[in-house]
């Protein structure tokens, strides 16, 4: 694992998001890692419940495996999480529950640097019902974000947009994990272009 951590670098500020149920926030470009993406029946990982998961699993830069899982919460689900998703509650109705999906979703990530766009609202939902959830965490908002501040917004969407790639089924999570990592190697290779390395824009941000 040690040497997955090469060029790295990690935010250790107290911040609202240092949280011992939850992994570190990092900012790093490896090789080896777990893009995930979930869809819930809302916003608050107390009350609200998992619908979907999804990861991708990447080596060496390339995709090498995919998990993808719907979930029956156990009531219908909401209106407006049908209309965003497109996931209704027929689709779901002889799914698993959210609890016995997660440990084949966490076995699937392992102990990976995972990745996801706007990740810390997976990493809650995933950290209250497994307890804890501690794998270092890399936010392609956040990249995006340092990269282009002058940008009106930063979803998703408005990096999809800005590399040219698509997400065919955007919020569904398998499609936008898959959209989320050819982002980040969009990104990667214009670091790269601009800052001739990775290491000499992490240099930069210190």
């Amino acid at each position: 694992m040690l040497a997955t951590y090469k060029n790295v670098l990690l935010h250790l500020s107290k911040s609202k998001q240092d949280n011992p149920c939850f992994g570190k926030s990092v900012l790093a470009f490896p090789e080896d890692y777990t893009v995930l993406d979930l869809e819930t029946t809302g916003l608050d990982p107390k009350r609200e419940l998992i619908i979907e998961y999804a990861a991708v699993k990447v080596r060496g830069g390339k995709v090498v495996d995919t998990f993808q899982s719907l979930c029956d919460p156990g009531f219908p689900i909401p209106a407006q999480i049908e209309a965003i998703t497109g996931i209704t509650t027929e689709m779901v109705r002889n799914s698993p529950n959210p609890r016995s999906v997660l440990p084949d979703f966490l076995e699937f990530i392992g102990d990976d640097f995972i990745m996801g766009h706007n990740v810390l609202f997976d990493v809650r939902f995933i950290a209250a019902s497994a307890g804890e959830f501690v794998n270092p965490y890399i936010d392609t908002m956040k990249l995006f974000r340092k990269l282009h501040s002058s940008l009106p917004h930063h979803r998703l969407c408005d990096m999809v947009d800005y590399y040219g790639k698509n997400n065919e089924s955007a919020h569904r999570a398998l499609s936008d994990c898959l959209a989320t990592n050819d982002c980040f190697e969009a990104m990667k290779n214009e670091i790269i272009c601009c800052h001739s390395s990775t290491d000499e824009f992490l240099k930069i941000l210190k």
